[in-house]
């Protein structure tokens, strides 16, 4: 019980909801995001048989599956664009006797980015280390991403996640150039 509560306290501190994938109000308004949610059997039963042409060709990857007391099982996946993560872009669904059941995510169409940095992790950090005064923790790298624009492109990011005294900062690392992409700041705990 500790345990869910500690995984609870974590996903809340990192700003994610693994129950829905829902992009952040304000964010992710890509207009090639795609919000996959329905509930006719004939959506259902196309994405029953999308999922695992997408797992097999490494356009998603299985990120975490849970058994519930009925006897379904919640399934948790990330978009990968050509090995990256994708940034916002997961699915869950739910299994009931080898049959989807429910689903919902978003995804994201014709990324189009080439997904090997020309920047080491080393030198992301470097410029996120020469725009924020905190210091990346050694157990919190910077981690390659595709991250998804308003204005529907892509570019391939280093994300960090720097504590500060009063809170958590997200900074997205062009994985090309070394330039700040975007900062996003969330309140840290009382």
């Amino acid at each position: 019980m500790r345990l869910l509560a500690g995984a609870l306290i974590c996903l809340v501190a990192l700003g994610a909801d693994a129950a829905s994938a829902q992009p952040a109000p304000g964010r992710n308004e890509n207009p090639q995001a795609e919000r996959v949610q329905g509930d006719s059997a004939e959506f259902l039963a196309e994405w029953h048989k999308r999922i695992p042409q997408m797992l097999r060709t490494g356009a998603l990857r299985l990120r975490e599956e849970r058994e519930q007391p009925d006897g379904a099982r919640d399934q948790w996946f990330d978009q990968l664009h050509r090995g990256v993560p994708v940034e916002g872009g997961s699915l869950w669904r739910r299994l009931v006797n080898g049959s989807t059941q429910a689903i919902d995510g978003t995804l994201y169409r014709d990324i189009r980015v080439n997904p090997v940095p020309k920047l080491t992790r080393a030198e992301a950090e470097a410029a996120i280390q020469a725009l924020a005064p905190e210091r990346l923790g050694p157990s919190l790298p910077p981690e390659l991403l595709v991250l998804p624009k308003e204005d529907g492109t892509y570019v391939l990011v280093y994300r960090a996640r720097v504590f500060s005294g009063t809170e958590l900062v997200t900074h997205y690392v062009d994985a090309t150039t070394g330039a700040i992409v975007r900062s996003d700041a969330m309140p840290g705990p009382p």
